[in-house]
């Protein structure tokens, strides 16, 4: 076992519905830098984190090894047409799901 053994990172899941101008950007940011070290991180945007997909910085999170998933129903709501390629569709049925397989959830809205 020794060598082939690797210990699971554990999986860490950011539900974000608020707005990516609020403070919440800076602390979800602080949080994902540290985090992403030891841990698989994940984001769902819906409702107005949707938003986040129009931030150009949102991309860093990206970078940094975050997948970022979002609402597509929330996204065509708002009117977001043009999505970046680190981001992928989702759904809130694919939420539920996540929300089973990660370890962590936490929600910023």
């Amino acid at each position: 076992m020794g060598d082939t053994y690797k210990e699971k990172k554990i999986k860490v899941l950011f539900v974000i519905s608020s707005v990516p101008f609020s403070n919440d950007f800076d602390t979800i940011y602080n949080l994902s830098k540290v985090l992403i070290k030891s841990a698989e991180v994940e984001f769902f945007l819906t409702g107005n984190g949707v938003y986040y997909l129009v931030r150009p910085e949102t991309e860093e999170f990206s970078k940094l090894g975050v997948k970022i998933y979002f609402c597509a129903h929330a996204a065509h709501q708002r009117g977001i047409k043009d999505i970046p390629s680190w981001a992928e569709s989702s759904s809130t049925y694919n939420l539920s799901r996540m929300m089973q397989e990660a370890d962590k959830v936490i929600s910023f809205n």
